[in-house]
């Protein structure tokens, strides 16, 4: 019997990537959700990818789109009682055909005012209660709607995947990336037949999840033990990767004495805020930085140390992440004091009754 990764390098180039892809995502799916509250959306239906996962049948899902004849495509490839819901434009997740039609039953515009009207109670219907609700999902998958939106809309796509997300979701993007320009979409020779795709170059598209206030950005390639293109436009090599990105780094910064140590192995990395993070030395961080980077994608990293004399989150005192420094050991060994720091006095001594 051939083994798996020999069946696979008989592939198409495109069959092979899509296989890859599919790896990437069922690993993050399989390892990291909770199938008993996990909502995923699944936006766009471009590849076979819905259909090739198998892990999606105990997650709630929503798979959405603006052309209904992919949608309807997507019947036989979602897990069983997933939700559909068709978009009036693939970059806007608050705006879907059902909401037009509750507004326009029973609706008549004759005249100028009568549109007007109805254009008000449709803007009032998106606002008050959007298609994807903000914060209502906790992984998110783009089956390249990225590569079917224009440039301008790539940002608002983006920024639509941050609302959606709650606080600590997940974003997962597969796409095609150029390594070099590519000035106008293409319709590409692999993969599904359809309109020209936009392909964004690596830098740029990582540049858009940055500027759209994701951290943890990492990039997948879809086939990883092969460095040959996916497709040549000229002297440009076209690739698929997964984009996994994640939300929550938003919020206030308060102090609670914590410290992080970053384990190596290189001899400095940054985050996505730009804070630097030496190898072995204690770096002050806030509650914030410090709950971030004890989950993924950095768990794992970091070694995080609490202080002794901790003070509740809701006393603590503002930290400034904009002046990192490294944390003297003595802070979390409760020697030395910091800025709101709990009193000895107000904590649990041994023997002291109040535990």
């Amino acid at each position: 019997m051939n083994a798996p990764h020999e069946n696979v390098a008989r592939l198409s180039p495109w069959l092979r990537n899509m296989a890859g892809a599919a790896d990437v995502l069922r690993g993050k799916l399989v390892n990291d959700v909770d199938s008993d509250t996990c909502r995923l959306l699944w936006w766009g239906v471009h590849s076979e990818l819905l259909g090739n996962l198998g892990v999606l049948e105990d997650i709630d899902v929503v798979v959405v789109d603006a052309d209904s004849r992919r949608l309807r495509r997507s019947l036989n490839g979602a897990a069983p009682g997933a939700q559909k819901l068709r978009l009036l434009d693939l970059a806007d997740l608050r705006r879907d055909a059902a909401g037009v039609e509750a507004v326009l039953n029973g609706s008549v515009a004759r005249d100028l005012d009568g549109y007007l009207a109805l254009q008000e109670r449709l803007a009032q219907r998106f606002e008050q209660a959007p298609a994807v609700a903000s914060g209502s999902v906790d992984y998110i998958v783009q089956d390249f709607a990225l590569n079917r939106v224009v440039a301008v809309d790539e940002a608002r796509l983006l920024q639509e995947a941050m609302r959606c997300l709650a606080p600590k979701g997940r974003l997962l993007s597969v796409v095609l990336v150029a390594d070099e320009l590519v000035a106008e979409p293409v319709v590409l020779r692999e993969g599904p037949q359809g309109p020209a795709m936009r392909l964004p170059t690596e830098r740029e598209l990582l540049a858009a999840f940055e500027n759209a206030g994701f951290h943890g950005i990492c990039v997948h390639w879809a086939d990883a033990d092969n460095p040959a293109a996916l497709e040549r436009i000229g002297a440009v090599e076209v690739r698929a990767c997964v984009i996994e990105a994640f939300k929550g780094k938003r919020g206030p910064c308060y102090e609670l004495g914590q410290a992080v140590i970053y384990g190596g192995p290189w001899r400095e990395v940054k985050d996505d805020d730009g804070h630097a993070y030496p190898r072995g030395e204690r770096v002050a961080v806030c509650a914030k930085t410090f709950d971030l980077l004890m989950r993924a994608p950095y768990q794992g990293q970091f070694t995080g140390l609490r202080s002794v004399n901790e003070p509740p989150l809701d006393q603590a005192r503002l930290f400034d992440c904009n002046t990192p420094t490294l944390r003297a050991p003595g802070v979390t060994k409760g020697t030395l004091p910091f800025d709101g720091a709990q009193a000895p006095s107000q904590l649990c001594a041994p023997g002291g009754g109040c535990c």
